[in-house]
Order: C-alpha cells, then sequence, then structure tokens
C-alpha cells in the first residue's frame, strides 16, 4: 500500500520525505546501531501478535495503532540520528531545514 492509499490515517507530522531521509539514514554507517534498534524494535511490534488496539475486536481502527507506530518510530530514529548526518541527508535530497 502507497502513502496515498493510506487514506489520510498517517498523522499530520509525518512525510515521505521522513521515509526516504530514514533509509538513507539506516544504510548510513555513521549512524549508530543501537539507534536502529528503534526502528527493528517497531517491525517486531507490527509482526507481534499484540496489540494495543486489537486489529480483530476493531476492524479498521486496529491497523491504524500499528501506522502510528511505524510512524513514530521512523520519525523518533530521524530526530535521534547524528545531526551531521541528517544534514548531509537532507542536502542530496535537495532540502534545507528539518526533517
Amino acid at each position: 500500500m502507497g502513502i496515498q492509499g493510506l487514506n489520510g490515517k498517517l498523522p499530520p507530522w509525518f512525510s515521505l520525505d521522513q521515509v526516504i531521509l530514514f533509509f538513507k539514514l539506516v544504510r548510513d554507517p555513521e549512524v549508530p546501531w543501537w539507534l536502529k534498534a528503534i526502528p527493528a524494535f517497531a517491525i517486531l511490534y507490527l509482526l507481534s501478535p499484540y496489540d494495543l488496539i486489537p486489529d480483530f475486536l476493531f476492524p479498521g481502527i486496529g491497523e491504524v495503532d500499528d501506522i502510528l507506530v511505524l510512524a513514530f518510530a521512523i520519525t523518533l530514529f530521524n530526530r535521534l540520528a547524528p545531526k551531521s548526518r541528517v544534514q548531509a541527508h537532507l542536502e542530496e535530497m535537495g532540502r534545507k531545514g528539518k526533517a
């Protein structure tokens, strides 16, 4: 499912630029390994049979917590990444300022 297919379920503070920056930072060897554990734990949460809002009890709403956890993990990872690396990747992407 693409970003457009989420039908407004993404939080307003999350953008496609954040996803692109995330993938660039994950592949960056100068970003510490322990920081890369944040999205790994989010993926483990998504694969886990336990949810904050059970999918089977609240169809449609249950998936929203999964999306929010993943979006929060990506945003947190991007904000905690070394500022010099974030800035370098933003400049490479043609963006300036904060992600």
